[in-house]
């Protein structure tokens, strides 16, 4: 926290420090890296004084409009007004931006069947390409996430001991939202679990990471993950690149929305009430609420328009009485 640049540089040092002290780390990281983007961009400024003019804190925000989502923005600018009150504390003139309004305009893309069948099929090819045991992470948690509904974080956490194999479940003991659950596996995905263990040489470890990083006791990184994904996806020819700064675009994140949009459908087609299975997949899923589920029946009708009118008219029937997604 030594490395600022700006007219505030010291009093930036001083309130960082003093967030390290109430923040979980994760969170300050967070603020760090936020705080030290805006520092840097002072700095370009050439200002010398210690004054954060409206003119300064606009043009940070356009800054930062150019490259990330609207409610990226939004949590940034938040971050800043901290810090400015913190400045006004000390007897520092500052403008105080307001927020900007965010809407969720996410729309996951959720993979078809055929392209389903074309992932599973090149993880598969390269997994059995030769070189280390870690050749297999990618494909098994494509797997997880895909047959499970898991968040990727969640299953990067996952130890052998949280898996039962008697039972075919997995623990979530880390889960976002601190909402612990056990998870149940089709027989054919505990049999697939099972060998991998046994290939990653875990199976007798009950401490042991599913999927281990490159440094001892670490997990593998989400990047590396996404990266490997997203070779997958173009060897499989179903790769679309993003177009808007911000997106998300096909990654990791989407198998969760399609076994999201797969397990409503196939309830609907089972005969059973929506209204009664989607209460249900809400706690499956790990959310707070079911307005956290309803985004996540978000997607293209191009691609299941046999499924649009069902979801929609779930959606109007019920998460309007929640106040619908922001």
């Amino acid at each position: 926290m030594s490395d600022f640049r700006s007219a505030v540089a010291k009093e930036l040092g001083e309130y960082l420090s003093i967030r390290k002290m109430t923040l979980e780390p994760r969170s300050f990281q967070i603020d760090l890296h936020t705080l030290g983007d805006f520092d840097s961009f002072f700095a370009e400024c050439g200002a010398t004084s210690k004054s954060v003019t409206e003119e300064l804190a606009n043009g940070w925000i356009a800054h930062l409009k150019k490259k990330n989502h609207s409610r990226t923005v939004s949590n940034k600018v938040s971050c800043l007004r901290c810090f400015l009150r913190f400045l006004r504390y000390c007897g520092i003139t500052v403008f105080m931006p307001q927020c900007p309004k965010w809407h969720e305009d996410y729309v996951p893309y959720i993979f078809t069947d055929t392209e389903m069948e074309m992932i599973f099929r090149h993880s598969d090819a390269a997994a059995l390409g030769g070189g280390s045991a870690r050749r297999f992470e990618t494909t098994m948690l494509v797997r997880l996430l895909y047959g499970c509904g898991l968040r990727h974080g969640e299953a990067l956490k996952l130890i052998r001991s949280d898996v039962d194999f008697k039972r075919g479940t997995l623990l979530l003991r880390q889960p976002k939202n601190k909402k612990q659950r056990i998870i149940p596996m089709h027989q054919s995905l505990t049999d697939m679990l099972m060998q991998y263990c046994a290939a990653m040489g875990v199976f007798d470890k009950p401490d042991a990471l599913l999927f281990p990083g490159e440094k001892p006791d670490s997990a593998a990184s989400m990047g590396d993950m996404r990266t490997g994904f997203r070779k997958i996806l173009k060897a499989a020819k179903v790769y679309t690149p993003t177009e808007k700064p911000g997106q998300r675009g096909q990654c990791l994140h989407c198998l969760r929305h399609v076994f999201a949009v797969k397990s409503f459908a196939q309830a609907e087609q089972n005969g059973r009430s929506t209204t009664d299975s989607v209460p249900y997949l809400s706690v499956y899923l790990g959310h707070f609420d079911m307005d956290g589920t309803e985004k996540y029946l978000k997607f293209s009708s191009d691609i299941f328009p046999e499924h649009t009118k069902m979801f929609e008219a779930y959606s109007a029937g019920v998460f309007s009485v929640f106040g619908g997604a922001e």
